[in-house]
């Protein structure tokens, strides 16, 4: 069967978690299922632990309808593609199948907390397996990441994502692997204070979680032919597990400090319409940095506190009216999802959701921003423009006429 024949097949149907067990008999059959319902096997000696995740990010269990335009699946509209995580799950059955060494998992429940893998990494907590240095999970949209840090954490080395960069980008012209700072969270996340290098790669997908998700087929076909040839055992191993070292890159941009200022860089990833070379200066000893900027939009003087070692949002005050244009576009954006919460909460600086039958989820404004553009407010953060002019509100609550 051609690669994109068993993504075709693999993504016919939807599986949300508790479903994966319907998709068993498409898989590898000399599988084993292990103490928490995951699937895995284990090929030759190698110290490297592959793995991708059989959910799907829905709660519909359904039939999907491909739409095939040239090199690009996608759907009918009417429901998710899968090919989050279906893309990675396609290369690991063709590295199986072509008996490349390593240690293979197929996790459970990845798109609701990655319920799997982090059963699986507390008992390696425990009972760490000797003989593994590396975690590799196919799980990450576009067609060029290697990403070295998740979550803001750094979960591999730059030398061992250049490495690996290098050995795809040998096998194939078109390709342009490079690392990426720029993770969010998969199962791979789980195992980095066990396990030295744990990485996510590109695998061809975008707008994951939306009815809008597609997949460059052709991308996927030349890196599971790719994944043969790289010489996998031999990746360099650098990073040290026991330390937890953090991105410069935060949700607002990245941070570098000399001796007694900072200086505020947009960040490459991000496109803005003005190119701002703002300086302001502060103790170095400060744990955190309060910016104040202007919501012309909404007439109002906003303000963000950011946690200086990693970039995370501490606290944001915006306009009741911005955060109400907010709320509503999310509301939009997770019935499209078609998730079925009992409560949302947005206040701006996290989603909360509540649900029946698990727990809560939370997500950061930061991870938010990954699916939602419209929530990207780095443009008015960078803005020049002094705010001398503007009256400096003591009470927070005063709305603008």
């Amino acid at each position: 069967m051609s690669i994109k024949e068993r993504f075709l097949s693999l993504t016919s149907q939807t599986y949300p978690h508790g479903k994966e067990h319907e998709l068993f008999d498409k898989l590898p059959q000399n599988l084993e299922i292990d103490e928490f319902g995951n699937l895995f096997i284990k090929l030759g000696d190698s110290d490297v632990m592959f793995t991708s995740h059989l959910d799907t990010a829905t709660s519909a269990y359904t039939k999907v309808n491909h739409v095939i335009e040239g090199n690009i699946i996608k759907t009918d509209g009417t429901s998710i593609l899968g090919a989050d995580d279906k893309a990675g799950v396609t290369i690991m059955f063709h590295m199986i199948e072509n008996g490349v060494p390593g240690l293979y998992y197929f996790f459970l429940g990845e798109e609701v907390g990655c319920i799997g893998s982090k059963k699986l990494a507390e008992s390696h907590r425990t009972e760490k397996l000797p003989y593994i240095n590396k975690v590799i999970s196919f799980d990450r949209r576009g067609t060029d990441s290697i990403i070295t840090f998740q979550a803001s954490s750094r979960c591999c080395s730059d030398k061992f994502g250049e490495e690996l960069a290098k050995q795809l980008n040998l096998n194939d012209e078109t390709f342009k692997y490079k690392i990426d700072p720029t993770g969010i969270y998969t199962d791979s996340a789980q195992f980095v204070k066990i396990y030295p290098e744990c990485t996510n790669i590109s695998v061809g997908y975008y707008s994951e979680h939306t009815y809008s998700e597609r997949q460059d087929i052709e991308h996927l076909t030349k890196l599971a032919e790719a994944c043969l040839k790289v010489d996998w055992s031999n990746l360099p191993v650098e990073r040290d597990p026991s330390k937890t070292e953090y991105t410069s890159y935060g949700s607002y941009g990245r941070w570098r400090w000399d001796d007694d200022d900072y200086d505020y860089i947009r960040p490459k990833t991000k496109s803005t319409s003005t190119q701002s070379s703002n300086k302001s200066y502060i103790p170095s000893s400060s744990l955190t940095e309060k910016i104040n900027f202007w919501d012309e939009e909404y007439r109002y003087i906003s303000s963000i506190e950011i946690k200086k070692s990693t970039g995370e949002i501490v606290s944001i005050n915006l306009s009741q009216d911005r955060l109400l244009t907010e709320r509503e576009i999310i509301y939009d954006f997770l019935e499209e999802l078609d998730i079925r919460y009992e409560t949302m909460l947005w206040d701006g600086k996290s989603l909360r959701m509540t649900f029946k039958d698990r727990d809560d989820v939370i997500c950061t404004r930061g991870e938010m921003e990954e699916y939602l553009d419209e929530l990207d407010i780095t443009d008015m953060i960078n803005d020049e423009e002094e705010y001398e002019d503007y009256p400096i509100r003591r009470n927070w609550n005063y709305k603008w006429d």
